[in-house]
């Protein structure tokens, strides 16, 4: 026997692995999971596959799947936001202040941003140099920001919105699609090459998986967390930004409660809970197979209080399966 003739079989053994790894990732899962919801829908409802319903649906997810991205890199770095809703909701307003002031677009923009900026500037460094516990601390900051909400908009609509900048989510720019799905595209297509490419935005994964190791290996840990908090917030931000735009007006409760569905989506989609592991498109999957599953719960007039039951549900059995693929490496 030659020794081409004995590489043969070994080659197609590690080919059969490669493919086995691959079939076998949370993004392909949850991709699999979300053809056969699909057709499923499609069986239960002759609605589910009209265009009016693909677009509202592919519109309806798109602020979440931006909040997500953030969400990602700070939950692959070991942490937690639950102040990202707030954040939304605190740029909306913040947006809409500016032009009842009389302020441009670009100066509306600018302070929608800034306003993220100094949110993940606050949580960084309370957890990040302070030491405090991400989950509290972003409690804390979640109520803290909701609050300010209220009181910057004094609980009102604002409505002042000129059609020039409601024309950033709701033009058609780019082959006929609405800029909001465009720009939602983009976002993803660009953090997920950062993550999985760019050995700086690699070191949040690393510090995910032992912030000891991190800082052994030279990494500056802090300035790492605090950095991976202001850009969960300013993409919060960006997606406030998209609700003013996409609907010309903001309200006080702005994405209440979006925080756990962004959570429950980014942890279907792969991201673990104890940190190290995580992709930008399993969060966007993740983000789509919430989607389905509240729209055809709504083709079906099934009660608002039941969705939350279902996401819920879906969320507890993410996590479960997340402690189990994950204990043998914490034992």
């Amino acid at each position: 026997m030659t020794a081409t003739q004995v590489e043969r079989p070994s080659l197609g053994r590690r080919e059969g692995i490669e493919w086995k790894r691959i079939l076998l990732t949370r993004e392909m899962i949850v991709f699999v999971m979300i053809l056969l919801l699909g057709i499923a829908s499609t069986m239960i409802s002759p609605y589910f596959l009209t265009a009016a319903n693909i677009k509202n649906v592919v519109i309806g997810m798109s602020v979440e799947m931006v909040v997500a991205i953030g969400l990602t890199l700070v939950l692959i770095s070991g942490g937690i936001d639950l102040s990202v809703a707030s954040v939304v909701a605190l740029s909306a307003v913040v947006v809409a202040l500016v032009f009842d002031a009389g302020g441009s677009v670009p100066l509306a923009l600018f302070a929608g941003i800034m306003s993220g900026v100094i949110v993940g500037a606050v949580n960084g460094a309370l957890i990040a140099y302070v030491n405090l516990n991400p989950l509290i601390t972003t409690l804390g900051t979640m109520t803290i920001f909701r609050s300010a909400v209220y009181i910057l908009s004094g609980g009102y609509a604002m409505s002042s919105i000129p059609a020039s900048f409601k024309e950033i989510a709701n033009g058609t720019w780019v082959l006929g699609l609405p800029n909001l799905v465009v720009l939602t595209v983009l976002l993803v297509l660009v953090f997920h090459v950062l993550v999985a490419n760019n050995v700086w935005f690699r070191k949040f994964s690393f510090l995910g998986g032992s912030e000891m190791a991190a800082v052994r290996a030279g990494i500056n840990t802090r300035r790492l967390k605090m950095l991976g908090y202001i850009i969960c917030s300013v993409l919060a931000a960006v997606a406030g930004i998209i609700v003013v735009a996409r609907l010309g007006s903001s309200f006080p409760n702005t994405a209440q409660g979006m925080e756990l569905r962004v959570i429950t989506a980014v942890i279907v989609g792969g991201c673990s809970i104890y940190g190290g592991k995580g992709t930008i498109i399993g969060a966007a999957l993740g983000v789509l197979f919430l989607a389905l599953v509240n729209n055809i719960l709504v083709l079906n007039s099934v009660s608002v209080y039941w969705q939350g039951v279902a996401s819920g549900c879906v969320l507890i059995l993410a996590i479960l399966s997340d402690a189990i693929i994950n204990r043998g490496k914490r034992s």
